[in-house]
């Protein structure tokens, strides 16, 4: 039996947290954990949510909160649980990709635009539960908001 290659994931991105509230969020994690905001609050009315990164240390976290119903974060929220995702940087998404599909894990969320990525594509798959999302990178658009440098 022929196992395709792993699927390289690139560099580690952030964590994507799911909150009812981002603003109740960054005080909360500010105030205890002396977070860092990295960037403002940005609505991707293409995903469905409203999102402000983090800085914990070296471990930025992507804070999503609803902005449509329905929102994808809504079933994390009912369930309590707050670790919505993890992502990674791919330098080729399509790439990337299609040795998931080698791999036969679900592409729950084909490339789009993300408002948070300045216009980069994302998508989002699952491995054995874990959601885990790819972001296209783009050297010349580095930080975090789309902005440039």
């Amino acid at each position: 039996m022929n196992v395709p290659p792993p699927i390289n994931l690139g560099s580690f991105h952030h964590v994507g947290v799911a909150v009812r509230s981002i603003r109740d969020a960054v005080a909360s994690y500010s105030q205890t954990l002396g977070a860092g905001v990295e960037s403002e609050t940005i609505h991707d009315a293409e995903q469905g949510v409203r999102i402000c990164f983090i800085k914990l240390g070296d471990l930025r976290i992507e804070l999503l909160e609803p902005a449509a119903v329905p929102s994808p974060v809504d079933g994390v929220l009912k369930r309590g649980v707050a670790i919505y995702h993890v992502c990674y940087e791919v330098n080729d998404l399509d790439d990337a990709l299609s040795r998931v599909r080698e791999h036969g894990h679900p592409i729950v969320s084909p490339p789009k635009p993300a408002a948070a990525f300045g216009g980069r594509r994302v998508a989002f798959f699952t491995c054995r539960g874990l959601l885990i999302e790819l972001v296209e990178s783009d050297s010349s658009s580095t930080r975090i908001d789309g902005g440039r440098m």
